[in-house]
């Protein structure tokens, strides 16, 4: 059976992403991806405000979180896949570096 959908943003939120975003912010789409300056308008329609907000803006954003709880990393739609990969190697394998905070 499929899990039920949270709510991620807003009154009804899951306080797993109230705790989430508080931890890490909205910092913005990649303007130079290809899909990135499509949403940053789309969601500025809606609105102008929005890249001042911690709110989940799309549901492909995701979170890196060590074995501790603490946030590492937001990832929005617009990060490469491969950079998200590389961050995880890291908490994985020590040795490597991660490519969002520079540990």
């Amino acid at each position: 059976m499929p899990a039920s959908a949270q709510e991620v943003n807003g009154p009804g939120e899951d306080p797993l992403f109230t705790f989430l975003k508080k931890e890490k912010g909205f910092e913005g789409f990649d303007l130079n991806h290809p899909i990135g300056g499509k949403l940053d308008e789309m969601m500025r329609k809606m609105d102008p405000d929005f890249d001042k907000k911690p709110d989940i803006k799309w549901n492909f954003t995701k979170f890196l979180v060590d074995q501790e709880g603490k946030v590492i990393a937001r990832y929005e739609p617009t990060h490469d896949i491969k950079l998200i990969e590389q961050d995880i190697a890291k908490f994985l394998n020590p040795k490597t570096t991660c490519c969002c905070c520079g540990k």
